[in-house]
């Protein structure tokens, strides 16, 4: 148990100091913005490019991975669908913000940083796996689903499609994976100046994340919608991460600690893109504020006892 709390609390403490700074105005939002960024466009690309340019065989395929993560997001976000027709604050264009707030997870901010922090780099393969297609595939999926509801005629599946086509070509993850990919197929190795480089940037994403969060947290609400608010939370900390087991077990074959990240994953509180997408549309921003805000408080304690099943071989 000391080593869950040697990984969580010092996770959850960077984001407690981000969040303190902030309100303290210490730092603001375009100081959080700037450190996004910087973890997104740097950081994290450097800690996959090296992974993948020196790491040996792999024994999982990314599309079992994906098989067992996206699969269990797809039934939660059919789920969330169905749950917005009954959840007031929840029911605009088709449940199409429920959804993407029940399936779109904080992965980059808070799921990296602890699967780094308690597991090590050596998930770094199958986390980048699944942060380099999640953002742009749930951003075309929301959209398409809002569109269904709509009736401007103002959607273009063609144009939506170039867009995902385009983020993912620009998606400084995707690109990290793909460079260290080319890179190890020349067999030419890391200089030791460009290998340090690259450790150097590596170790700063797991700490500049977390206080990036804990910068962002401060502008987030808890106001209204509690209804809206909690079936969120339900939907994405405790039915998507089911599933997710469910398919890991018992659909796909994958390493162990592939599993682990992917059920990780699944139960991370919703992220900010979820909140963007509510806000952009207008549409259940109040509940998706909440379960942003509330839903990263109590990952501090599911999270916590989480890597303690996966440490006691339960999960």
């Amino acid at each position: 148990m000391d080593s869950i709390l040697n990984t969580v609390l010092p996770v959850f403490g960077m984001i407690v100091l981000g969040y303190g700074f902030t309100k303290a105005k210490v730092f603001d939002a375009a100081a959080g913005r700037g450190l996004s960024l910087f973890v997104f466009n740097l950081a994290i690309p450097a800690l996959l490019f090296k992974t993948v340019a020196t790491m040996g065989a792999q024994q999982g395929a990314p599309w079992e991975l994906w098989i067992a993560f996206f699969g269990g997001l797809g039934i939660t976000w059919v789920a969330a669908a169905l749950v917005s027709r009954v959840v007031p604050s929840l029911d605009v264009s088709g449940g199409a913000a429920a959804s993407m707030a029940a399936g779109f997870g904080n992965l980059a901010l808070l799921g990296t940083p602890l699967a780094l922090s308690h597991f090590g780099q050596q998930v770094a393969i199958p986390l980048g796996m699944i942060l380099s297609i999640h953002a742009p595939i749930l951003w075309f999926t929301a959209m398409l689903h809002r569109a269904l509801f709509q009736t401007t005629g103002g959607f273009s599946i063609g144009r939506t499609a170039w867009d995902l086509f385009r983020n993912l070509a620009t998606n400084a993850i995707v690109l990290g994976l793909l460079a260290g990919t080319l890179w190890r197929l020349t067999g030419w190795g890391l200089h030791p100046v460009f290998g340090t480089m690259l450790d150097m940037l590596a170790d700063a994403s797991v700490p500049t994340a977390l206080f990036a969060l804990g910068v962002s947290l401060a502008g987030y609400s808890l106001r209204g919608s509690w209804s809206g608010m909690f079936s969120l939370i339900g939907l994405k900390m405790v039915l998507m991460p089911f599933l997710v087991f469910l398919l890991v077990h018992y659909v796909v074959s994958i390493p162990p600690l592939w599993g682990h990240v992917a059920i990780l994953f699944a139960a991370m509180p919703t992220g900010a893109n979820a909140f963007l997408f509510s806000q952009r549309n207008n549409e259940a921003v109040a509940a998706v504020s909440g379960a942003i805000a509330l839903g990263t408080a109590l990952a501090a304690l599911s999270a916590s006892i989480l890597l303690y099943l996966m440490d006691a071989g339960v999960i």
